[in-house]
């Protein structure tokens, strides 16, 4: 590991002084005033300046900023301030590269003095999803298309929007002026001061000169002015221009003033958001003790949003789905969506906007506390979800297959290319980064963790820190209180965790005589390591022995520098019949393997009704490793599948799926196979039983509507029993999608169940006919909440007529279509993943590319997604090679995302390992456990007998490959 550590440094290094400004002046003010023509017939023109208080560091004659996508004139550009005679402007120009607008000046800027530079702009608002964009969405009781302007800075598209010092260490102050048509309502950071009538920037951009491409009066303008910001980051600035309208929420619930923003026809589907937002943000004023900076908070749903939602400081803007909730048609998974959502950008007030990272490349600092944080305040207002164990299982599940690759990433990574920054803006940043602060409380302590923090909030605000400022924080505190065992400082071993990829593979050999066991630890990777690694981690180590009361057992340490080169002997009480369990709570992200006996005992005690003495994490940490494993050829087959028995028995949600994930990942190589059915078969006799003691599809109903443990549990089980093939499912979808069908008013009437509607859709289309799909296009044109568009968007990609496929592939890159700029990349990917999409989307992107390039400008994450879902479909060499070769051809199209297609090649190459090693193999042992013959099931779709289902029960073939978004 260490010669990866060198080389990312060593690239880092080279790099450091070509795409970073100089660092020779420092801003710390900007007044900024821009006006924008809301009006597709004047192609969205505007025109702004901007005024920017600076100092220089040293002399220089040149001031370098950013600048994209607008126009400067270089003689409009002047400096002021300083002595009698400032500096002159000698010109202006942008360098394309690295999007440097370079000012040069007729001599000297002295230090320590300050200078307002000043700079005029104008442009047109360009398609897109990022930088200042348009956005649309037709009034559905008007039935007039409205625009609107808003922002998306984060990370480095400020620029985009106004000349600026776009790296995050440059922190200033910010005065915001908005110029806009009087119908319109303006909303930024701050509260807004004032508004006037005349053009405040007169003295740049005259009207006569605006009025030539606004074609409008002065009259029909306002300006809005907002109060002088707090210092931040430019990617936190925001502002929006819209018709839009608000709620307020309750003064009680905060001291600071709440507003939900929303399309004036779904302003009702704010009021849940309205009451936790101001609740999430008092809970998290108590626990790091720091209060909120900003008189205000506006949270403000945008119909086109790239990602989730944006932390702007005082307005932060979502994604509809990820702010509005509306209780007849968005379902409970959509409400806990929101709650995570609504709670993680909370936390970025503090972390991220309050204390900032310098560089990119400890975004984990931003995302990593924020998505950890959020489980925080989701269980504050929603302590029946116990959304901080839920959360915690799932992000250390979903980093571990994407961290065994060897081209995963460290937490802390350094950022050779600002076009790859977006890169990193994925699961190792964000629920690595989690995990390890949520191990971190859990060896320290909640009580030294929240102190510390406190102190790192206090010391850092408004400022700028890197890790080890944190880490110094933690080390101090936790000292105060009587230090970590062993004398290691927080850095010691979290350095171990955030600068070194991937995790470890603790080895366990019991002794049976001597109540000892031997650990050794070794970086655990999907595939053999091309190269050696000497990869080791400070891991704690949390034990739990058969007969130990699980809140007894002391956390220790395996530093290091033990386990690596010999085993390192540890003693416990488990008698030679009793079971030793390692990470019982999950305290860290790696995997254990045990000796064959021990992985008995455990697997005895799972199938029995002794089976809850392994506590729920234990139980998902188990099935976890069991198959990860195996699929690395660690462990036999035997021993994952004798564990994923017990499911039959199993009633909390947590365990069931992660032994159907796991078992996710083998249909994932197995859909495409003639051994599809014996997969099928083995599954569909594991959660049979699960399913209907759930309530499934036949209740036609939720059973336990305010459980979300309960209705998690019944969708899922759904959604695998329609898969499957369990009888009775797929025919009570069909039946409740036809009762919607035959309603008199389907728009307003539907008869399935929410929660249900998901797993519904997907079966009537990939069952029906053009006219079901067109049944539920149409709903979906029509609907007005978001979160049901977006059921039916996927569901619309669960087809099997390739032409429809085809279509919707088409649509995802038209403009105007029917896909939304924001969905074009979840229906490509939803068709990818389909069992009979993936030809179709394969011939797609190779034959498209140059246009999904254009569609997904400045989202290179969304074309980095593309790829990796192909990839992850291919089983055989000659798909492997066949992308080989198109890569090849194609990379100007793939430049931003090469961590992306390094990644998808990784997992390529283990899925064929594994075809080639494993499949044959654990098909026989899946047939072996399920070998009794099945009861025969005639269906109808219309009242037409589908014969084919009484064939695939006899014969355990499958007529239809299903889409795994069942």
């Amino acid at each position: 590991m260490i010669w990866q550590a060198v080389l990312w440094l060593t690239l880092a290094q080279l790099v450091a002084g070509s795409f970073l400004l100089p660092g020779d002046v420092s801003p710390t003010h900007y007044d900024l005033r821009v006006g924008y023509d809301l009006d597709p017939t004047t192609n969205f023109s505007f025109y702004g300046v901007v005024s920017i208080v600076l100092s220089a560091n040293k002399p220089t004659t040149k001031v370098i900023l950013h600048a994209k996508d607008f126009n400067i004139t270089s003689e409009a550009v002047s400096l002021s301030g300083g002595d009698q005679d400032p500096p002159k402007v000698l010109s202006a120009s942008i360098n394309d590269t690295y999007d440097f607008l370079t000012i040069t000046l007729d001599k000297m800027l002295q230090s320590d003095v300050n200078y307002t530079l000043t700079i005029p702009f104008y442009g047109n608002l360009k398609p897109g999803l990022d930088g200042v964009y348009i956005s649309s969405y037709t009034n559905k009781v008007t039935k007039i298309k409205e625009y609107l302007v808003t922002t998306q800075f984060e990370a480095i598209s400020a620029r985009k929007g106004f000349p600026c010092f776009d790296e995050p260490m440059y922190k200033a102050t910010f005065k915001i002026t908005l110029g806009h048509n009087k119908q319109f309502t303006a909303v930024s950071n701050m509260p807004q001061s004032s508004r006037g009538e005349n053009n405040v920037m007169e003295k740049y951009w005259p009207w006569k000169v605006i009025r030539q491409r606004f074609q409008k009066d002065l009259s029909d303008f306002v300006w809005d002015e907002f109060d002088k910001s707090v210092p931040m980051s430019t990617y936190l600035v925001a502002f929006v221009i819209s018709k839009f309208s608000h709620v307020e929420s309750p003064s009680d619930l905060s001291t600071t003033k709440f507003r939900i923003w929303a399309r004036s026809d779904a302003i009702d589907q704010t009021a849940y958001a309205a009451n936790i937002g101001p609740r999430v943000l008092t809970h998290f004023e108590k626990f790091f003790n720091v209060s909120f900076p900003l008189p205000k908070q506006d949270m403000i749903a945008i119909p086109d949003f790239s990602a989730g939602a944006m932390e702007n400081w005082g307005l932060i803007t979502y994604r509809e789905t990820a702010l509005l909730y509306d209780k007849d048609q968005s379902s409970f998974v959509n409400k806990e969506r929101v709650a995570e959502v609504i709670a993680h950008e909370l936390a970025h007030q503090w972390f991220g906007n309050l204390v900032t990272m310098k560089w990119w490349s400890d975004l984990w600092l931003n995302e990593g506390f924020a998505t950890f944080v959020a489980s925080i305040g989701v269980n504050a207002v929603e302590p029946t979800w116990h959304a901080d164990r839920s959360y915690a299982v799932e992000n250390i599940l979903s980093i571990m297959n994407l961290d065994a690759l060897e081209s995963s990433h460290p937490v802390s990574v350094p950022i050779d290319d600002p076009k790859r920054i977006s890169e990193i803006f994925d699961q190792i940043s964000y629920r690595k980064g989690s995990t390890l602060i949520r191990m971190m409380t859990m060896f320290l302590g909640e009580d030294v963790f929240r102190k510390a923090i406190h102190n790192y909030l206090i010391k850092y605000s408004y400022q700028n820190a890197e890790q080890d400022d944190l880490w110094r924080e933690l080390t101090r505190v936790s000292r105060a209180n009587g230090g970590l065992s062993r004398n290691v400082t927080v850095k010691e071993v979290m350095d171990t965790w955030t600068t070194r990829t991937g995790y470890p593979l603790l080895t366990v050999t019991r002794d049976y005589v001597d109540k000892s066991l031997t650990i050794t630890q070794k970086r655990y990777l999907s595939l053999g390591a091309r190269m050696p690694t000497t990869s080791s981690w400070w891991v704690p180590l949390r034990v739990l022995c058969e007969d130990d009361s699980r809140s007894a057992t002391p956390l220790q340490w395996l530093a290091d520098n033990e386990g690596v080169e010999a085993p390192h002997r540890f003693q416990h009480d488990a008698k030679p019949d009793q079971w030793v369990l390692f990470n019982f709570d999950m305290v860290a992200p790696y995997r254990v393997n045990y000796d064959k006996k021990n992985w008995k005992l455990l697997a005895d005690t799972l199938n029995s009704d002794r089976y809850t003495s392994v506590p729920v994490l234990g139980r998902v940490q188990l099935l976890s490793d069991a198959f990860a494993l195996a699929w690395t050829n660690r462990l036999d087959y035997s021993i994952p599948l004798l564990l994923t028995s017990y499911l039959r028995r199993e009633t909390d949600v947590l365990p069931l799926t992660t032994g159907l994930g796991a078992l996710a990942k083998i249909e994932n190589v197995l859909i495409r196979s003639p051994d599809y059915g014996a997969f099928q078969k083995y599954v569909r006799r594991l959660i049979s039983s699960t399913y209907e003691r759930a309530g499934g599809l036949a209740a036609k109903k939720i059973i336990d509507g305010d459980n979300l443990n309960s209705v998690k549990l019944q969708v899922m089980t759904s959604q695998w029993a329609c898969r499957m093939k369990v009888p009775g499912c797929e025919e009570n979808a069909i039946q409740l999608y036809q009762q919607w069908m035959d309603t008199s008013d389907p728009d307003k009437e539907n008869p399935i169940p929410l929660d249900l509607r998901r797993t519904v859709y997907c079966v009537a289309l990939r069952r029906g006919s053009v006219r079901h799909w067109r049944f539920a296009l149409a709903r979906m044109q029509r609907t007005n909440v978001a979160a049901a568009r977006d059921m039916l968007l996927s569901a619309l990609a669960c087809t099997r007529e390739l032409w429809i496929l085809n279509q919707y592939l088409e649509w995802a890159i038209t403009e105007g279509s029917e896909v939304r700029r924001q969905d074009a990349a979840t229906v490509i990917v939803s068709i990818t993943r389909s069992a009979i999409g993936y030809y179709v989307a394969k011939d797609f992107i190779y034959t498209r590319i140059a246009e999904i390039h254009k569609t997904f400008r400045g989202q290179a994450i969304r074309l980095g997604a593309i790829i990796k879902t192909l990839l992850d479909q291919f089983t055989t060499q000659r798909e492997l090679d066949e992308f080989t070769s198109w890569r090849e051809k194609n990379a100007a199209y793939l430049s931003e995302v090469k961590l992306s297609v390094q990644q998808a090649v990784e997992r390529a190459t283990v899925n064929i390992a594994w075809v080639s090693k494993h499949r044959q193999s654990l098909v026989t042992l899946m047939r072996e456990n399920s070998a009794e013959p099945e009861t025969p099931v005639i269906s109808r779709w219309n009242g037409q007998p589908n014969f084919m289902l009484s064939i695939f029960a006899i014969h355990n073939i499958s007529s239809v490959t299903p889409s795994r978004h069942a």
